[in-house]
């Protein structure tokens, strides 16, 4: 709870300190290549010790997640990983991670062609460590001549001058995480720091950018998982230190947080395997998510409810647990966005399996 009521550059001190801007990052560019299995397991751990560190990783991780497989799309890629792990720079997740493709920008920031590069104009919110972050990646659209738009995402440097922070985070719940709103006001970035997506040259590139989104939202699904997973497992570590709890309730809990467990690293060895997410993956990954949702929900309350109202009356540490492990249900995508996905997967999986 200590950590939890910091202030934000506390926590963004520790992730810096133990070297964890490049947890995931590829050895070959100085980080300590941790896999999506490993991943899983250290954001449990971290999410039971303190939820807004945990959640901070989240978004600064499935960002990196994306970068990696953006060498020879955005020529800066490379050299930014190599920045990232070496001087552990931590990066502000500014894009929607709603759905697979497109769908994973919106349009409140435009970019707008000048030479050189493209200027930044609009808000994105709420973003993770607005105050302490050395990079921003954020999604962008830009209107054409026909009143379309080309989606895209820019890498912005943040020198302090031109990307101004709103309050945004009114909540005490996961206040230390920093997330408040990015303000861009005609925030230069060169052409090697965007990709927009009329700008991939040719259907191989146009495929590897697809795949990009495909893999960072899989990485997505599972961290969130494990995040609050991790909270979950906090309050039923409180009521592990209560005497006399019932063998039943123990058992279900026990069923309910490492049935969810080894859904995310089944699913977490499922994404090492392939080379490149599809939308095969993406389904199952958010299939994974929302299982491990409905099991942090079903654990928090019974761990509440068998620690008893003296409990909850007794500190802060009881109802602010649970009100964070609610926050789960709020990261992109929605069980109403995800709806026709999983209804559509299930078809296509029933249509593709041999029947009698």
């Amino acid at each position: 709870m200590s950590l939890e009521k910091a202030d934000p550059s506390e926590l963004c001190e520790l992730f810096r300190t133990f070297n964890a801007a490049g947890l995931i990052i590829p050895q070959s560019f100085g980080g300590l290549g941790a896999s999506p299995r490993e991943t899983v397991e250290i954001l449990r751990v971290v999410g039971s010790l303190c939820p807004s560190l945990a959640v901070m990783m989240t978004m600064h991780h499935h960002t990196i997640a994306t970068i990696v497989q953006l060498g020879g799309l955005i020529p800066a890629a490379d050299e930014l990983l190599y920045g990232i792990a070496q001087n552990q720079l931590l990066i502000a997740s500014a894009f929607a991670e709603g759905k697979a493709g497109a769908e994973i920008f919106n349009s409140s920031v435009k970019a707008t062609p000048v030479e050189g590069g493209f200027l930044l104009k609009g808000s994105k919110k709420p973003c993770t460590m607005s105050h302490n972050m050395d990079v921003i990646v954020v999604g962008v659209a830009r209107e054409n001549d026909d009143h379309s738009m080309t989606q895209g995402f820019a890498v912005v440097f943040n020198d302090g001058s031109e990307v101004s922070r709103e309050r945004f985070w009114n909540t005490s719940v996961l206040q230390a995480a920093d997330s408040n709103a990015l303000v861009f006001n005609d925030v230069f970035v060169p052409d090697e720091r965007m990709l927009l997506a009329e700008a991939v040259g040719d259907d191989e590139v146009a495929t590897s950018a697809q795949e990009t989104s495909l893999s960072g939202l899989c990485w997505f699904q599972l961290m969130v998982g494990a995040t609050y997973l991790g909270v979950a497992s906090a309050l039923v570590e409180l009521l592990l230190n209560k005497r006399n709890t019932d063998d039943v309730h123990l058992a279900q809990l026990t069923i309910d947080l490492e049935g969810a467990h080894q859904a995310l690293i089944g699913t977490a060895r499922e994404l090492e395997e392939q080379r490149v997410a599809d939308s095969s993956a993406y389904n199952k990954a958010l299939c994974t998510r929302f299982m491990v949702q409905g099991a942090v929900e079903r654990t928090t309350n019974l761990a509440v409810e068998l620690l008893g109202g003296m409990a909850f009356i007794a500190s802060d540490e009881v109802a602010y647990l649970l009100a964070a492990s609610r926050a789960i249900c709020f990261h992109p995508i929605s069980r109403s966005a995800a709806t026709p996905l999983l209804a559509q997967f299930l078809r296509e999986s029933a249509a593709s399996t041999p029947q009698g």
